[in-house]
């Protein structure tokens, strides 16, 4: 699973407000080989860690055509528009899940974009908790400088984009969330989409606002 090494040396290194003892039991069973990798991930999301990590994976770019359903379905036609369509979630063949998401240039500008390698940068997700809207995480820093380059969107293109989202859609606890982009000087909104949260994850989350 992505980032499985980073999640282990956090464990074995930081003690957590979301069961440490617990987590280090889950570790040692995997280590023994009576738990895999993945039923190792479920457990400590179950104990109630969210990755405040947001990553959105650019997939590809192409030309605007005016006559896709995809282009017909968005409310606004001009402008830059963060877009999440009806039918979001990705679920990949190895299990992780991702918000589909398209960024659309139609403008008559060239929009450069922050890119770190295969990502966007600037991303920020936000769920609802007690009656307003609360960041849970952002897209982080790359750890060499080389990984930071800029892309043209050009006018009346767009790029599909694929945002992390397996840590908060595998609970039963319905819970609104949101993403912003940051490009430039603007900040674009998706649409509500839903966070499926285990019950410790709600709990850790709503102890953090106090």
């Amino acid at each position: 699973m992505k980032q499985l090494q980073l999640i282990l040396f956090f464990l074995l290194t930081t003690g957590t407000a979301w069961g440490q003892g617990q987590a280090d039991s889950l570790y040692r069973q995997m280590e023994r080989g009576e738990i895999t990798g993945e039923e190792w991930y479920l457990g400590i999301l179950k104990l109630g860690k969210v990755s405040d990590d947001v990553n959105g994976w650019v997939k590809y770019d192409d030309q605007v055509d005016v006559n896709s359903k995809l282009y017909k379905s968005l409310k606004k036609k001009s402008g830059l528009i963060f877009h999440i369509p009806k039918e979001y979630q990705v679920i990949k063949t190895n299990g992780n899940r991702y918000i589909q998401a398209y960024l659309f240039n139609l403008t008559d500008t060239t929009v450069t974009l922050p890119r770190m390698d295969a990502t966007l940068d600037g991303f920020e997700s936000e769920l609802y908790l007690n009656n307003t809207w609360v960041k849970v995480g952002e897209t982080k820093p790359a750890s060499c400088g080389n990984s930071y380059w800029s892309q043209k969107l050009e006018p009346n293109t767009y790029l599909s984009i694929q945002i992390e989202n397996h840590d908060i859609t595998l609970g039963k606890v319905n819970v609104r969330q949101k993403i912003k982009l940051k490009v430039g000087d603007q900040v674009l909104e998706s649409k509500e989409v839903k966070a499926l949260l285990f019950p410790n994850q709600l709990k850790l989350l709503m102890e953090k606002l106090n």
